[in-house]
């Protein structure tokens, strides 16, 4: 066989068949990253005497495995490492525990996260046993749990019902599918669902759970929740309309002030961004769209390369309710994507604009990771506020715009509202109308 180190002569796919089929290769455990451009090639030697401290525990025997797998999704050697750390202090826990792999639960996965918390409770750390866990399925070492084939029947309706009745996009039916599925999950832990048992004091039981873990957006969860139980009774899956029995979540419409930063503090969130660097110049792009055109984090998100139309000089946006609109693709903008997108953006097959940096390169899943880059920006500028998520630059836009004498007309205009109460909330912050209004205060002749 010809000698791997001799490849000077050959092509880049006689190479690759080398690679693979080389026993000397495999004998080391050899996994290879090669980059879409073909020109450079990065080894990650995980030697017998490496790998085998990870192979500990009832996991051990699926860690050469789980490590093949990574290397497929173009992790690098130092994030393959402590992805196996992860899995194999898992496997500990479960050796622990007595837990047998064949009884591996998504409850028991939970309950070691909970244990791990303060070391290992991230949303990457969650991932990785996620993703692992799913590995242990497809090499049938822990048994799929099969799902009733009268839920998928729900499911399925439900999804249509979200789509073409209620119009909603797919990032917002995942949301609503979710929330419909942690109830099931909740209610019927033994794995059995018999929708006939169910009644009112499970739905407040969920909510009640729910808060008591500290989760986000209630007032979202409990909307997303009377959506599911009004569709079982509509669709006669249940005989009773339990969407009366979820409780409500106190919540003062117009109750405070919409949080918004200065122009000089928008300013330097934008000159933080290192744009010497691939990520400082695609959070930099980001960030202007965010600021200048008070698009949402998931807008930005779900951005594709065929929504700029670089002729015209605009970007189609897809926003709430499947409604699409064009705004105008600034020069500033537009100059700051072409140097992501020349210099910076991953080669992958994704079309979407803005590409994770990190393996596996693909799209952003949705407004969380926009809101991630956001509060990275804020903490690089040392800028201290309550509310740090994508939303902030779109109210600072419109704060910024009442501010030139714009009216709530022209903001609704521009943020693409579709109701004019969406708008009412930045009358607040016009300070000079207000003054207007204000009555004299008796105690001022004082």
């Amino acid at each position: 066989m010809r000698s791997i180190v001799d490849v000077g002569r050959i092509s880049l796919s006689v190479f690759i068949g080398i690679i693979q089929n080389h026993p000397l290769v495999w004998e080391k455990r050899v996994l290879f990253n090669l980059n879409k451009k073909g020109m450079t090639f990065m080894f990650a030697f995980l030697k017998p005497a490496k790998l085998r401290r990870f192979q500990v525990g009832p996991l051990g025997l699926y860690i050469e495995g789980f490590a093949a797998v990574l290397s497929q999704r173009d992790y690098n050697s130092r994030t393959i490492r402590e992805k196996l750390r992860i899995a194999a202090d898992l496997s500990r826990w479960l050796e622990r525990r007595h837990i047998k792999l064949n009884r591996l639960k998504e409850r028991h996965i939970h309950a070691y996260l909970q244990a791990r918390r303060k070391r290992v409770y991230r949303g990457r750390k969650k991932l990785t046993v996620i993703a692992l866990l799913q590995h242990l399925r497809k090499s049938q070492a822990v048994p799929t749990v099969p799902t009733p084939a009268h839920i998928v029947l729900i499911e399925q309706e439900y999804r249509g019902f979200l789509t073409q009745e209620r119009g909603l996009t797919e990032s917002s039916v995942k949301q609503y599918l979710s929330t419909a599925q942690r109830f099931f999950a909740h209610r019927f832990q033994s794995g059995k669902v018999r929708l006939n048992q169910l009644c009112a004091k499970d739905v407040t039981n969920f909510v009640l759970h729910y808060r008591s873990r500290r989760s986000p957006s209630p007032q979202w969860m409990i909307t997303r929740l009377r959506s599911f139980l009004r569709f079982l009774f509509q669709y006669s899956w249940i005989t009773t309309n339990l969407a009366a029995a979820v409780p409500n979540v106190p919540k003062f419409r117009l109750s405070e002030l919409p949080r918004f930063l200065e122009t000089k503090q928008v300013e330097k969130v934008l000159r933080c961004c290192d744009r010497r660097t691939k990520m400082g110049k695609r959070d930099y792009a980001i960030l202007l769209l965010l600021a200048r055109l008070g698009i949402r984090g998931g807008e930005v998100a779900q951005l594709t390369l065929d929504d700029i139309d670089w002729h015209a000089g605009e970007l189609l946006i897809r926003g709430k309710g499947n409604r699409i609109d064009k705004l105008p693709l600034l020069q500033e903008i537009g100059q700051a994507v072409v140097d992501y997108l020349q210099k910076a953006r991953p080669d992958c097959p994704s079309r979407h604009v803005f590409i994770r940096c990190n393996a596996k390169h693909v799209g952003f899943r949705g407004p969380a990771a926009i809101s991630q880059i956001v509060r990275r920006a804020l903490a690089l500028a040392h800028i201290q506020t309550f509310y740090q998520a994508a939303h902030l630059f779109r109210h600072s836009l419109a704060t910024k715009m009442l501010g030139h004498g714009a009216s709530l007309a022209q903001i609704g205009q521009v943020l693409r509202h579709q109701h004019v109460s969406s708008t009412e909330i930045y009358a607040k912050v016009n300070l000079n109308a207000l003054r207007r209004l204000a009555l004299p205060w008796l105690g001022g002749s004082l």
